[in-house]
């Protein structure tokens, strides 16, 4: 079901938006993050990008990327970075979802 949700959300503005989200936390995380997520890495949201169809914008992902400033200023780097761990677990699956599609 995952995957089929995955596929559908790519065509659907919230679902992009999502997308756009988790790229804009893994643009933030790169440095601020490893020390307190020693696995952060943007690899999924890297991977996500390549496969969503048709591509997210730079313009959907800068949008996304003031609100996560936003949300890492008020909610500080510590639980900033719990949550940047908690999307990349999100985008790990939507990338093993889409490449099963594919």
């Amino acid at each position: 079901m995952i995957g089929g949700c995955a596929v559908t959300a790519q065509d659907n503005r919230a679902g992009r938006a999502t997308f756009a989200e988790m790229i804009a936390y893994a643009r933030l995380a790169v440095g601020a993050c490893e020390r307190l997520v020693p696995d952060a890495d943007g690899f999924y949201a890297r991977a996500l990008m390549r496969l969503i169809k048709p591509p997210l914008t730079e313009k959907e992902i800068v949008a996304k990327e003031k609100n996560v400033k936003r949300l890492r200023d008020r909610l500080g780097l510590r639980k900033w970075c719990q949550r940047y761990a908690d999307e990349m677990a999100q985008a790990r699956i939507l990338v093993e979802a889409l490449r099963r599609q594919n």
